[in-house]
């Protein structure tokens, strides 16, 4: 019976790895990649013909607190080259001295395209936009654009600088007439990465952003991130404003999972 057992969690196990499974049938695993935590995308595509899902749960303490979930990411590649990406919506909540508000945030289609330039330097692109299906208040009354590019500097050992630019296209209703105002926003992070173990790995950042109707917004942070299996991580993260017009501080927890 022991032994029967074992053989039946054997098949369950490669039936939910994929690198417990291409390891069995002597094939190079899938390579897991993950856009959390930390602001900047990251330059790894998801694994072709493969789902990359990640969930998580965030926070801001700021004058009005806000939260939100599941901040679901799905990600499936394409190529090794390339993936397409899916976004939202989420659930929000906002708890403003009249009470607490909630709603639906947009949901965002999208790609990625990256690879490695040399072995110790990757590159990414990605381009997205928005659906604009969220609730009053909670969203975009038009589809908005984003795009970033991404680089990843092996430049010693387990340390690894990550230079992030990003543009974005805002859209918001103007309260007197109505309208949409439509404005441009760009700005980028600077990441330093340590991966203390091959399981685990540690980052701050800072990051900065401009539009054409708020001053320069500076905020610093860091997080982490643990593989608790071969194809799942975890992950917590924290960030705060510098500047007057500086983001309120902000923290997630959240998971990624390949299958």
């Amino acid at each position: 019976m022991c032994a029967r057992f074992v053989q039946i969690l054997s098949l369950v196990l490669l039936s939910t790895s994929p690198a417990l499974a291409s390891a069995q049938d002597g094939q190079l695993p899938p390579t897991f990649t993950s856009d959390r935590p930390g602001f900047a995308n990251t330059t790894g595509v998801a694994a072709r013909e493969h789902l990359t899902a990640e969930m998580g749960i965030g926070a801001a303490f700021g004058d009005e607190p806000e939260g939100s979930l599941p901040n679901l990411s799905l990600r499936v590649g394409l190529f090794e080259w390339l993936e397409a990406r899916a976004r939202g919506p989420s659930g929000v909540g906002r708890f403003l001295s009249s009470g607490a508000v909630f709603g639906v945030s947009d949901a965002v289609l999208g790609f990625k395209a990256g690879g490695r330039l040399a072995d110790s330097l990757a590159i990414s692109l990605d381009w997205e936009v928005s659906l604009p299906i969220a609730t009053d208040g909670f969203g975009s009354p038009e589809a908005t654009f984003f795009a970033d590019l991404n680089l990843d500097w092996s430049f010693w050992g387990p340390l690894t600088l990550t230079p992030n630019f990003v543009a974005r296209v805002l859209a918001d209703a103007d309260p007197v007439t109505g309208g949409t105002v439509r404005t441009f926003e760009g700005g980028g992070s600077l990441k330093l990465t340590w991966q203390i173990l091959e399981v685990l790995g540690i980052y701050v950042q800072s990051y900065v952003l401009k539009s054409e109707t708020s001053d320069w917004r500076v905020a610093v942070g860091g997080g982490l991130y643990w593989m608790v299996a071969p194809n799942v991580q975890v992950d917590a993260s924290f960030d705060a404003g510098v500047t007057v017009e500086g983001d309120p501080p902000t923290a997630g927890l959240g998971t990624t999972i390949l299958f």
